[in-house]
């Protein structure tokens, strides 16, 4: 009796235990046939049958997964590495699970576990990659990806992803050599060709872009972003109408594509697509009245051929249909500025952030242009600052605030912006202008010829980008190479007189006077708003002349034609300080800064000036501020060394010279100055200096040279 009693004890257990493993078995026989939730519902029975079955819970959490319950999955994962610390395989199963909540820091210290543990498997440094890219760490992603090639080179994915992470890291051509790669193992991967074409062209291949999107649409005809993204490069390269049936295309496919009738306006580049954009835009109106998106894409075309009051209207209607558009402020505002109506620009740019929702920064950059006409340079910087934070890929965010830190002289941090804008998209042609001008006040003039002509590549016909090439040749001293330029780009249909003034300029400082006045007398027949610059320059050339009363009568003509005409003040005050009148040059120096404040070799000039009337604390701040808007710009150190002369500080002024030399050793008058200023010193290398600048075609130290011979 007693044996039976034991017997029976037992049989509870005995059962159990078969319940349990039958319940396990139908589990994953459901589990297997993907039957997840009634798989879930036998493991369940089974952990509630016993607590400490960790397989149950392990094969529970694979099943949560399958139905994407990520946080039962982990729960699960999570018991069963509390009782077996050491499974490397669970942690690789709840560090996916945690990536599918984009939990990333969890899952990568997961996959940590996993591979420290030995799992040190292709796939691993894969999903490990994958999470590091979802984080942002794009350069542990490719090291990631570079083990898991190094153990599977044969796996086209690993070189797309790969791609992927370089492209991240700006690595374009590393990344367009790993898609190529990948293509290679798989040549039907649409997606690779898709990447590519992007990196293409990011680095302005754009004829391998455009070859590129072609394979993708061709292999997937629905992708509208491809045929968007091919339309961006049809309009790099000028190609509008092109350009405007890939965006109509691609907006057929995807109405509601961020941006699309915005970069379809854009591309219609001349007046005659914008013209047709205008009238398709009508056609729309016509049969959608109360869609405010029309009036706005209509109003940008409207712009862009100069009818403001249209456009003003449009956006205006715009605004009247949707009170909250955001854009239609934006662009209203832009438009405002571009008139100067810089108080109603800031009041559109301060709607256009309060209605914001495509959080791309832009509606801030215009809200920061119209803060930096109104000077106020602090909140412009604040709002490009909170554009960038948005979107960190806005080329015109970086563009606009690294002119304002320019205007503010903080050229390092202005170059900094200026080339993230260019390495963000290469093909934005109006930041190379931007870049140029703060070279050329950085002293590398080779650097802003190089930027000019790359602004030049993108927009040929382009004339305030063809001035300023022609001129930044002339700082150079590349007097042939700017007048072969002039020659070229100026044709008998030429009617813009600043480029007949231009050439003239260049005739002038190669000492063709009587070439150059005929330049400029052309400037005025075929441009009569010329004709105050016409008597200004034709007065400098008389300067050079010495005949001063002649120059004199010229710039009071100038003046009275244009009392805004900066350059004929500039060049009365060097007439009055040839004729020692230098309280009056201080007062024409003024004038000149008052009409243009731009014009800083001004600066520089008035110093050398107050230093003849001895007005030192003046000169100071004059020659500081001429060095701080223009550092390696070697006229500030001639002017200012000439000034110390004046004061009889010989040894500041050598000084001085010597840095003006460092920065152009082909700079006569540094030369020839410093050789007077050594002579003062009664220092025998006097004659060399004057030799030299005599070698460089000093007409001065002709007479400087017989004088010290003597």
């Amino acid at each position: 009796m007693k044996r039976l009693l034991v017997l029976i004890s037992f049989l509870p257990f005995i059962s159990l235990a078969q319940s349990s493993d039958q319940l396990m078995t139908r589990a994953n026989e459901k589990a297997k046939h993907k039957a997840y939730n009634e798989a879930i519902a036998d493991f369940s029975k089974v952990i509630s049958l016993n607590n400490n079955n960790i397989k149950a819970y392990q094969y529970r959490g694979n099943a949560y997964t399958n139905i994407n319950d990520y946080t039962s999955a982990i729960s699960d994962f999570t018991k069963v590495l509390s009782a077996e610390p050491n499974n490397a395989e669970v942690y690789s199963y709840r560090a996916n699970a945690y990536s599918n909540l984009k939990d990333y820091a969890s899952a990568i210290n997961d996959f940590n576990k996993a591979i420290d543990l030995g799992l040190k498997t292709a796939d691993m440094y894969h999903y490990r990659a994958n999470s590091k890219i979802n984080s942002g760490d794009y350069a542990a992603a490719v090291e990631d990806f570079s083990k898991a090639i190094a153990i599977s080179p044969n796996n086209p994915e690993l070189y797309e992803y790969r791609g992927v992470a370089k492209a991240n890291l700006k690595d374009n051509r590393g990344a367009i050599e790993d898609y190529t790669r990948s293509l290679k193992l798989n040549p039907n991967n649409a997606d690779v060709y898709y990447y590519r074409a992007n990196s293409k062209g990011t680095i302005a291949d754009y004829t391998g872009a455009i070859a590129d999107y072609d394979k993708t649409i061709s292999m997937n005809p629905a992708n509208a972003e491809a045929i968007f993204y091919r339309g961006n490069i049809k309009t790099n390269l000028h190609q509008y109408k092109e350009a405007m049936q890939d965006y109509k295309h691609a907006l057929t496919l995807k109405p509601n594509m961020a941006n699309g009738f915005y970069y379809m306006a854009k591309a219609a580049g001349n007046a005659e697509d914008n013209k047709d954009a205008i009238q398709n835009f009508s056609k729309a109106i016509a049969t959608d009245p109360t869609n405010a998106e029309l009036y706005l894409y209509r109003g940008i075309s409207e712009n862009k051929r100069s009818d403001t009051s249209a456009a003003l209207s449009d956006y205006g209607k715009a605004i009247s249909l949707s009170p909250k558009f955001a854009r239609a402020y934006q662009n209203r505002g832009d438009l405002r500025i571009s008139i100067k109506d810089y108080r109603s620009a800031k009041a559109d740019g301060d709607s256009a952030v309060m209605y914001d929702t495509d959080h791309d920064g832009y509606a801030y950059v215009t809200r920061a242009k119209a803060k930096t006409a109104l000077q106020d340079t602090a909140g412009a910087l604040a709002d490009y600052n909170t554009a960038i934070q948005m979107n960190s890929k806005n080329t015109e965010a970086y563009t606009s605030r690294g002119e304002v830190k320019a205007e503010l002289a903080d050229y390092t941090g202005a170059l900094a912006d200026l080339d993230e804008a260019i390495d963000l998209y290469s093909g934005y042609s109006y930041a190379y202008p931007a870049r140029a001008k703060v070279k050329s006040k950085m002293g590398d003039r080779k650097g802003a010829i190089a930027d000019f002509k790359k602004q030049l590549e993108f927009d040929p016909k382009n004339k305030e980008a063809q001035l300023r090439l022609g001129k930044e040749l002339v700082a150079d001293h590349q007097y042939a190479e700017a007048l072969l330029f002039f020659n070229r780009v100026i044709t008998p249909a030429t009617k813009n007189g600043k480029f007949y003034i231009a050439r003239g300029e260049v005739m002038c400082d190669m000492g063709d006077y009587k070439g150059a006045i005929a330049q400029f007398n052309r400037a005025s027949l075929v441009d009569t708003n010329m004709r105050s610059l016409t008597y200004a320059n034709i007065a400098n050339a008389e300067i050079r002349l010495k005949k001063y009363d002649a120059a004199e009568s010229d710039l009071e003509k100038a003046i009275t034609k244009d009392q805004n005409n900066d350059d004929a003040y500039f060049y009365r005050a060097n007439l009055k300080m040839i004729r020692k009148n230098y309280i009056g040059a201080v007062y024409d120096y003024i004038s000149v800064l008052l009409i243009n404040p731009d014009n800083i070799k001004t600066y520089a000039y008035r110093g050398l000036a107050e230093s003849f009337i001895a007005d030192t604390q003046a000169m100071r701040v004059d020659f500081y501020q001429a060095i701080k808007l223009s550092p390696k710009e070697p006229a500030n150190y001639i002017l200012r060394a000439r000034a110390k002369m004046n004061l009889k500080d010989y040894n500041g002024a050598l000084n001085d010279f010597d840095i003006a030399i460092s920065l152009n050793p082909n700079n006569e008058e540094a030369w020839y100055y410093r050789g007077l200023a050594k002579i003062e010193q009664s220092d025998k290398s006097a004659s060399a200096d004057l030799t030299k600048a005599l070698a460089l075609t000093s007409t001065d130290a002709v007479d400087a040279v017989k004088r010290y011979s003597k």
